[in-house]
């Protein structure tokens, strides 16, 4: 089995992510979160109901935006939308 390991510098911890926060982070590329819950769903669609994979993207987004993993941000104020990406 694929095992996805990430590490934070600025808080140094070393995190082993499953396969769900692996998905996410991997899809965490500056997209809103209106794609974010597309690609998602479309990734796991057989498997989950739509509301049930947006309630799953929106934790583990808090999730991996608490550890540091990715970050969260604001578009422009017309937009209103939330934006995700991997940290650099």
């Amino acid at each position: 089995m694929d095992v996805c390991l990430v590490y934070t510098p600025d808080d140094p911890k070393l995190y082993t992510l499953n396969p769900t926060a692996w998905l996410v982070m991997e899809l965490c590329d500056g997209r809103d979160f209106s794609a974010l819950v597309r690609r998602y769903y479309a990734a796991i669609e057989p498997l989950r109901s739509r509301e049930d994979a947006v309630a799953d993207l929106r934790r583990t987004l808090d999730d991996l935006v608490a550890k540091g993993i990715v970050e969260a941000r604001i578009a422009a104020p017309q937009a209103h939308q939330r934006r995700a990406r991997r940290r650099h």
